[in-house]
This record gives structure tokens, C-alpha cells and sequence, in this order.
């Protein structure tokens, strides 16, 4: 049965168009501001598209552009230094000085290289090309020039998506100056073949020779159907504000053909939220969350899934409440059908095994993994108090693969009952017993519940045992266990108490309900 996979079609739609073996895939970013989970979702559609290309048969170059050399618009509020960085608005981001404390040269290698090591973590591996290496090294001088002279083709295209026509004093691209190191620049003459005289608004005037100088560079919507050319480019996703009526993809497809290319296979990729959060994610706005900052809660393979099993053109509301219980749930179900664990239709069985391969870091493990529940590794987390060491010493793994998951999954519950957690799951095991007031009857029960504690049982013994002494002591469900809970956890209720106890430890139990 053929794979009804979105990123498989795509594939399969880019091999029967282009006609050929051998692809480029790209995706890219300006570093203006914390690279947020939102932007994310381009790179990870692009390197899904990848593997789908690969996996049936082709030859993938995966590249990844830092758009550093694009000017520095405003600053995000959640940066440090604000005075410092309002100075550098209008230079290129690649001069915008770094205000982290680091050692990178700058603002934008810094939240690069954050990037860079993140991506790793989630298995994606793209050639990252900085245009701060290529625009002042000259590598586009002939694209430039090819734009330059057919400014009027250029501008006649966005003039059909404009209320107002272009001035015909309208270039396609802008300058920083030299004696300044800003944009407030105005383009005022043009030779014809490789010099562009300019203005800055302070009066400055020079002439400048592309071929041979820094500070040219194509504006936005002639810029990226240059690199589409320049690169070969064969897909590339882009968010709604680049699909929508003369936007820059739309006015991209007419314009790329002036630089000898056709437009990259294209898909728009929706907003992505956190549930619970501020709405669309914005980093000029400062409410943004990286991938860095997901991954303390979701296991690698979790946070692929988050787009791997929707459609790019699916709004992704990513849970950091309760949901993120179900959430870790549903990646597993995708698991368990991926290795045969779920009778499934042929169907379903086809796309979940594809969702899955897009999910995993890198290849399809011989054996399914351990699945720890996320709410119970937050129980543990709670008893031991994020002692990882601890909680795994009372879990019975021999396998690393197993070792590995339980402690990921246990480190991300740790993290989450710290910064997310409602106080309904936090707790902490009382070190004494604390007076409560009870019934002569459940203090019966309690110590019913203490002498059959001292014997080895398992879960479903100890949940038949709740019965008998329930029933033995003519309480009913609330009555028995409220008073155990409060005595356990200060709580009128807690996690199921069977396994709850296990994890405790018998012996602690007992001494905590010995009244």
C-alpha cells in the first residue's frame, strides 16, 4: 500500500516534477532574536522532507541560511543590554555586538551557535551557510548585477501585488554605509554593470563597486529568489506571512526566473502556540521559547513527533500543562504501532511506521524502547526529589536503551513539576507522621493496612487487600484513602496508592501510618 504520508507526497510530487535523483532542500532564518520552538517548525519540515527524499532513493543537500547580513530592525524586549543594542538598529545583524557575556563575536553567532547545538539533539544536520561570508565576500556580485539591470521586470512584479506603484527611482537593493555602518541609505545612481552610487542621510556620498566592495545587498523579496538560484534550491517552506497575496513567495515564483531558476517546491507550515501560553510565538516580542528551552521537558523524539505526526499546515498548539501527560502518550501509541504492539489497519499501521521514522533521532531502533508514563515519572520525581539516580535504582532495567528513556522522560518530569507543575502535582513525603483527625474506623483500617504491608506483595495484591479492609472496616473509597494521603503527602489525595506505596517503599509506609 502506498504511504499517504505528507512529507512522502511531497517527495513524490519533487522527484515526478523535477526529474531527477539529486535535490537541494533549504530553509533559513535572521537571527534578530531568540530562535524560537515556532521557528523550528521550517527547519524540521525541511529536514522531514529530507529523510522522505532519502528514504526513497534520493540524493539530498540540506542547507540552512542564517540571514545575518539582514539588517537589525528593532530589539526584542527579552534581550539584555537594550541601550547598547538600540545603537546598532540598521546595521547588519552579523555587527550587532554580543551582549550575552560569551565568546562569540557577535550578537548573531551567538544565538546561532544556540541553535546549532540544539539541532543536534534532534537529530538534524543541515550545511549552515552564514550570509555574513557570503555577501561581503563578493559571492553574489553577478546575481546582483542580473537584479540591478532588470530593476524594472523586478519592480513591475510587486507593482501587480501594490496599491501604489514603486517610485522609479526604486532599486532592488539597499547599502550599509561605509563610513557609518547603517542602512539609512539611499541608492541614487547605478552604472549600468557593477557601481551603485549612494547617499546617507547624514550627507555622506559614495560610489561603490560591488565586485570589489562590502555593504550591497538585494532586498528581501529579490534576495531570496536570488538564492533560490544561486543554490539550486528544489523545496523550501515558508510561514503564512510568506503565502499570503504578494507576499514573498508568491511575488518570488515570477521574479527567480530572472536569475535562470523555477521557483522551489513549496509548503506553508501554520502558526505554532503553547498551550497555556501568550499566542503566536514572536521573537521581537520576547515571549518566545526555544528549542533549548523544550527540550528540558520533551524527549528528543517527543519534540519531532510534535510535527512529524501533523500536517505543516496544521496549527500546533504544544502542550506545557496536564496535556503534556497525553501528550508523551500519543508519541508512544505512534511507537507501540510502529513496532507491531497495536493491532492496527494496514493503513494506519503504514503511517504511523512513517510517523515514527520521521520522529526518532536518527534510525528506527531494533527493539521498542521502554514507555514510562510521564505522570508516573512525575510521581517519582516527586517521592525522590528529582534524585534521577535514586528512582532508577528502584526500577528493574537491564537494557541501555531502556536506561536511557527512563532517565530522559525523568530528568523532563523533574524539570516540569519545578517550572509548570500545578500545585495538584507537586508534593513531597512527609519525614513524620502528622496529626490528622480520624474515625475510629479508619484508624482501624490504617492499622489493618500496616501489618499487610509487612508482607511482599505486588500492585494487584495490595489493590485486593484495599478491598477486603475497606469492606472489613465499613469505610468507603474517600474515608479509606483520604486520611492515608494526608498522613503520606499533607494531601486529601494523591497518585493511584498501590503502586504510589511500592514506590514509596514498604518500610516507609509503615512507619509513616504506624499511629
Amino acid at each position: 500500500m502506498k504511504s499517504q504520508y505528507w512529507a512522502d507526497q511531497i517527495a513524490e510530487r519533487l522527484i515526478k516534477s523535477r526529474k531527477k535523483k539529486s535535490f537541494t532542500v533549504a530553509s533559513g532564518i535572521t537571527p534578530s532574536g531568540t530562535i524560537h520552538f515556532g521557528n523550528f517548525r521550517e527547519i524540521i519540515t525541511t529536514e522531514i522532507i529530507s529523510r522522505a527524499l532519502k528514504d526513497a532513493g534520493a540524493k539530498v543537500r540540506f542547507i540552512y541560511s542564517w540571514d545575518d547580513y539582514d539588517r537589525f530592525r528593532k530589539v526584542p524586549k527579552n534581550m539584555p543590554k537594550q541601550s547598547i543594542l538600540k545603537k546598532y538598529i540598521g546595521f547588519p545583524v552579523s555587527q550587532v555586538p554580543n551582549v550575552f557575556g560569551t565568546k562569540h563575536k557577535s550578537y548573531a553567532d551567538y544565538l546561532e551557535s544556540e541553535l546549532e547545538k540544539s539541532v543536534k539533539l534532534v537529530g538534524v544536520k543541515p550545511e549552515f551557510i552564514q550570509q555574513q561570508n557570503k555577501y561581503p565576500k563578493r559571492h553574489y556580485a553577478e546575481e546582483i548585477r542580473t537584479a540591478f539591470q532588470n530593476r524594472g521586470k523586478i519592480a513591475r512584479i510587486l507593482n501587480k501585488y501594490r496599491k501604489e506603484p514603486l517610485a522609479d527611482d526604486w532599486y532592488p537593493g539597499e547599502v550599509f554605509c561605509k563610513k557609518h555602518g547603517n542602512d539609512f541609505t539611499k541608492i541614487i545612481d547605478y552604472d549600468g554593470e557593477y557601481k551603485v552610487t549612494y547617499e546617507h542621510k547624514s550627507g555622506f556620498i559614495k560610489t561603490l563597486d560591488f565586485r570589489k566592495e562590502t555593504g550591497l545587498k538585494l532586498k528581501w523579496k529579490a534576495d531570496w529568489p536570488m538564492r533560490w538560484a544561486h543554490e539550486r534550491v528544489d523545496f523550501e517552506p515558508g510561514g503564512k506571512d510568506h503565502s499570503t497575496y504578494g507576499s514573498s513567495y508568491t511575488v518570488g515564483k515570477d521574479i527567480v526566473k530572472i536569475f535562470d531558476w523555477i521557483a522551489p517546491e513549496y509548503v506553508m507550515y501554520d502558526f505554532i502556540n503553547m498551550k497555556g501560553g501568550q499566542g503566536k510565538m514572536s521573537s521581537s516580542a520576547g515571549n518566545a521559547q526555544s528549542l533549548r528551552d523544550v527540550l528540558r521537558f520533551y524527549i528528543p523524539e517527543l519534540a519531532r513527533y510534535t510535527f512529524a505526526g501533523r500536517t505543516p499546515k496544521t496549527e500546533i498548539f504544544y502542550p506545557m500543562d496536564e496535556g503534556i501527560f497525553k501528550h508523551y502518550e500519543d508519541f508512544y501509541y505512534t511507537e507501540r504501532v510502529a513496532f507491531g504492539k497495536e493491532e492496527v489497519s494496514k493503513k494506519e499501521q503504514i503511517q504511523q511506521e512513517r510517523v515514527y521514522r520521521m520522529s526518532v533521532v536518527d534510525k528506527v531502533p531494533g527493539t521498542m524502547p521502554i514507555q514510562p508514563s510521564f505522570k508516573h515519572c512525575v510521581e517519582l520525581m516527586n517521592i525522590y526529589q528529582g534524585n534521577i539516580n535514586q528512582a532508577l535504582k528502584n526500577i528493574n532495567l537491564k537494557r541501555k536503551i531502556d536506561k536511557n528513556r527512563y532517565s530522559q522522560v525523568l530528568t523532563c518530569a523533574w524539570n516540569w513539576i519545578n517550572e509548570f507543575a500545578t500545585e495538584r502535582y507537586i508534593f513531597k513525603i512527609n519525614e513524620k507522621t502528622p496529626r490528622i483527625k480520624m474515625t475510629i474506623n479508619q484508624k482501624s483500617a490504617i492499622k489493618d493496612l500496616t501489618k499487610i504491608l509487612s508482607k511482599n506483595l505486588n500492585e494487584k495484591q495490595l489493590f485486593k487487600e484495599f478491598g477486603r479492609i475497606t469492606k472489613e472496616n465499613e469505610l468507603g473509597a474517600k474515608d479509606f484513602f483520604q486520611p492515608i494521603y494526608k498522613i503520606l503527602i499533607n494531601k486529601p489525595a494523591g497518585p493511584r496508592l498501590a503502586p504510589f506505596i511500592l514506590a514509596i517503599g514498604r518500610t516507609k509506609v509503615r512507619k509513616l501510618l504506624t499511629i
